[in-house]
């Protein structure tokens, strides 16, 4: 729950763009709007993506305070979403609507759930990185920003196969799970060699820099979950 101040200023700078009350009585054309709001949500989850990696490697704790106040924003628009989402079921759907607001309904909570991610554990894991008094080494950097790269990929494409309907990009994040494999276990052999080499903070960096990853994939298992509310069920079972 976001406190009333906060929610205030929150609510000054973001409100939904697309969820036209009008439309409730057309609920194609209401679910149609809610998955333009996804888009407008996921712009804003987008900016918190962006923004972590800098501020956990390079930043301070006013540039990791800023990412986590970017999620008041992000659950503003979620409450709004399901408010109105909540209007729509009270609407008369058929078979085929009911199963997209469903899915619909699973896709805006895994949206949350990597905005809430980011804010509670990375925002978390680079205040541990502050107060424990280290720097990331460059090496490292480079591990950790090649997977968030990848990672930033995964969510954008997941957020573009929910906002347009579209299973082919869909798919596309599913197909990444291979290569968020490997990556991971990349990032796991080097955090290895790390961990035995002879350096101030080792045993702390090795933790923090093992748990950025995992934050990190379970970003991508979201975007994962949002993807596959757009896949068909016969293609799942293909």
């Amino acid at each position: 729950m976001i406190p009333d101040s906060t929610l205030e200023e929150a609510e000054m700078l973001v409100s939904a763009k697309y969820l036209d009350e009008e439309l409730l009585s057309t609920p194609s054309l209401a679910l149609g709007r809610v998955r333009l709001e996804v888009l407008h949500m996921g712009e804003r989850v987008q900016e918190m993506l962006d923004s972590i990696m800098p501020a956990i490697i390079n930043g301070n704790k006013e540039s990791l305070a800023a990412v986590r106040d970017l999620d008041d924003q992000v659950d503003i628009l979620y409450e709004q979403i399901i408010d109105y989402m909540g209007r729509i079921s009270k609407r008369s759907l058929s078979d085929q609507q009911t199963e997209e607001f469903l899915k619909l309904m699973e896709a805006v909570s895994d949206l949350e759930n990597i905005g809430d991610t980011i804010e509670t554990n990375l925002v978390g894991l680079g205040f541990d990185r502050i107060n424990a008094g280290f720097s990331i080494s460059e090496p490292t950097r480079e591990v950790l920003l090649g997977f968030h790269e990848v990672v930033t990929k995964a969510f954008k494409t997941a957020v573009q196969a929910v906002s347009q309907n579209s299973e082919e990009a869909a798919q596309a994040v599913t197909a990444m799970k291979e290569e968020i494999t490997k990556m991971t276990e990349s990032a796991a052999a080097h955090q290895a060699e790390r961990l035995v080499a002879e350096e101030p903070n080792r045993i702390p960096a090795y933790t923090i820099e093992v748990d950025i990853i995992e934050k990190q994939k379970r970003i991508y298992y979201f975007s994962k979950r949002m993807a596959k509310s757009v896949i068909s069920l016969e293609a799942i079972e293909a």
